[in-house]
């Protein structure tokens, strides 16, 4: 069981930009979410990052640069799925980008096959290093966009996640054909992206938990739906 209490600081705290994000770093910030740290999955998580902060000087893979603002609004961030926990099977993670979430969760998720989805062949050469890297032989690199013209060669998967990428009144649809019968979505929302009241779709929201991030650096919102 994870138990996410709210950050006890008023404030967000920030390393000032640069540098890297520690082991340490990650340690503290995951320990504020309530989320366990099993022996070395710190500095594989750091690797992770590291690694991303160093392609993104050439290869645009995110605007979030700050080694607090990393740990905290990829790395704990993407763990908080971890409260919807089972996942057994296939996890598909749609539209991945630097691999937050796929990444995280097929580290600390070693019995799911997770599958990265990424329409940019540089971002899939990033995730393709990451899973050498890090030696994850769960983790799978899909290269391709989802269109409703075209189906793509993926098997059925058990969890389809995202992070705001698109609404879920689009994403359901063009999805539906990935998921196993008696699989489930689960959207990860910033304060950018929340529905107020998922409609639209065919589906069933059974489940949505709101969160707030360590270090006082905002809420997010996950949304568990069943389509019909």
């Amino acid at each position: 069981m994870f138990h996410v209490e709210p950050s006890r600081r008023a404030t967000a705290v920030r390393s000032g930009g640069g540098g890297a994000v520690s082991p340490e770093l990650l340690r503290e910030v995951l320990a504020e979410a309530g989320i366990p740290v099993f022996p070395g999955a710190a500095e594989r998580l750091a690797l992770h990052a590291n690694e991303m902060l160093r392609w993104n000087r050439t290869i645009r893979l995110t605007a979030i640069t700050d080694p607090v603002d990393v740990a905290v609004k990829h790395v704990a961030d993407s763990l908080l799925l971890l409260r919807f926990a089972p996942f057994p099977g296939r996890i598909l993670d749609f539209g991945s980008g630097a691999g937050y979430p796929g990444i995280p969760l097929a580290l600390y998720l070693p019995g799911a096959r997770v599958t990265v989805l990424e329409a940019s062949v540089k971002k899939c050469a990033f995730l393709s290093r990451i899973r050498g890297m890090l030696q994850l032989p769960n983790l799978g690199v899909v290269q391709a966009r989802a269109e409703k013209r075209t189906r793509l060669p993926l098997p059925p998967h058990d969890h389809i996640v995202t992070r705001a990428t698109a609404s879920a009144a689009g994403v359901i649809p063009l999805l539906s054909p990935y998921l196993a019968e008696g699989g489930r979505f689960l959207f990860m929302l910033g304060p950018g992206a929340r529905e107020s009241a998922p409609g639209g779709f065919p589906g069933t929201v059974t489940r949505r938990e709101r969160f707030h991030l360590p270090r006082g650096m905002g809420e997010r919102e996950i949304v568990e739906i069943e389509p019909a």
